[in-house]
């Protein structure tokens, strides 16, 4: 029995002494840590000409077998930062300044595109005589100072890197990059703009039982994947006989509607399997007239939702009402007293240059239905000036 104990713990040890030869010298358990600190740089106030600074660290050097080497290539795009300067620390930070003429730089060389670094000690041997050989634990190999010369982003890398140990092996380490960018967020997408096109119909021939039509659009539409909104009408002066999608909605999509011509308004819901970018008709209403003489009747748009294609509502977009007016007066009588005279002509340069959403935006003044009170405008008002109902 004692034979077969003493046996036993031969094996185990012999199995234990195959399995730290086995580990090449230098591969500790917990591998050295070469990095750059701060592993990432994000400020949009570096702007060029700012210079800061990156430190390259060493973390966890063993002990045994510790290291008397160390060699590195740290680079970047030169289109955005230029390397200023290095200062070497560890090397005279363990080494005693009475023997800081043991410490060899073998390299030590700033570009505009990278840094390089190689020192060592001339006399190892004298080194760990000396206490300050091999270094283990954790330090601060060198400071590089950059500056900024342009505007974008760049990795800040570990080109070359290799530690030495006291006989001439490699300490197992793994490197930690850095990145650098001072480019800010993206701004965020305009607001859509939803509105009633066109702006203003003004025509004295839309009597009584005439039809006519007017769409709801969209400008700056961004991962619209679904929106609801209503247009609501005077019912003495108007009903709604119909509403169908617009040329931006997929044919394949079929709409919610909802028409009320009791209360006045009509809904119209629409949830897209694939989101709306950009501008386009949403809906397109076929209204008919209920009166005569009807005055700046309001198509006031309401409700308006938008949600992207996560479900999520998006930010309150921008409105433009309409208005439908069938009385009888001359082109350019903006304040429909039956003529048109200084009065009108001082309304319309109050207007021009506005369009649909503006404080100054006078539907009457866009005579024509362009959607801006333009030159053109104003061609009318001076061709009918004088000119009554």
């Amino acid at each position: 029995m004692a034979k077969r104990v003493i046996t036993l713990a031969l094996m185990v040890i012999v199995a234990s002494y195959m399995c730290i030869a086995v580990l090449p010298r230098g591969q500790a358990a917990n591998p050295a840590k070469l990095y750059l600190d701060p592993d990432k740089i994000d400020n949009v106030g570096f702007v060029p000409s700012t210079t800061f600074n990156v430190s390259v660290k060493l973390d966890n050097i063993p002990a045994d077998p510790g290291l008397v080497g160390v060699e590195f290539n740290v680079s970047w795009d030169p289109s955005i930062l230029i390397g200023v300067s290095m200062q070497e620390i560890m090397f005279h930070e363990v080494t005693p300044e009475a023997n800081w003429d043991n410490i060899w730089q073998i390299k030590k060389v700033v570009a505009n595109n990278s840094v390089n670094y190689a020192f060592t000690f001339q006399d190892i041997d004298a080194a760990t005589l000396g206490g300050y050989a091999p270094i283990s634990g954790n330090h601060t190999v060198a400071n590089v100072t950059l500056k900024v010369v342009g505007t974008g982003k760049t990795d800040i890398l570990f080109m070359v890197h290799k530690l030495g140990d006291p006989l001439a092996g490699s300490v197992d380490h793994f490197v930690v990059n850095s990145t650098f960018s001072n480019v800010g967020a993206p701004p965020p997408p305009k607001p859509a703009f939803v509105y009633v096109d066109p702006a203003a119909i003004s025509n004295g021939s839309l009597g009584l039982g005439a039809t006519f039509g007017v769409s709801v659009k969209i400008v700056n539409a961004s991962d619209v994947g679904g929106l609801e909104f209503k247009l609501g009408f005077n019912v003495s002066a108007l009903n709604v006989q119909s509403v169908v999608r617009g040329a931006f909605i997929p044919v394949s999509v079929t709409p919610v509607v909802e028409i009320d011509n009791v209360t006045g308004f009509a809904r119209f819901n629409v949830s897209l399997s694939t989101p709306l970018n950009g501008d386009g008709a949403l809906a397109v209403f076929q209204f008919q007239v209920m009166a005569d003489g009807v005055k700046n009747s309001t198509l006031h748009l309401y409700d308006v939702v938008l949600v992207d294609s996560g479900g999520l509502t998006l930010p309150a977009s921008l409105t433009a009402d309409g208005s439908f007016s069938n009385l009888k007066f001359v082109a350019g009588d903006l304040n429909h007293d039956g003529i048109v005279d200084i009065k009108d002509a001082i309304t319309f340069s109050i207007a021009f240059g506005s369009k649909p959403g503006d404080p100054d935006w006078n539907p009457d003044a866009d005579m024509d239905g362009n959607g801006e009170v333009d030159m053109f405008d104003m061609i009318r008002i001076c061709i009918n000036f004088g000119k009554t109902a």
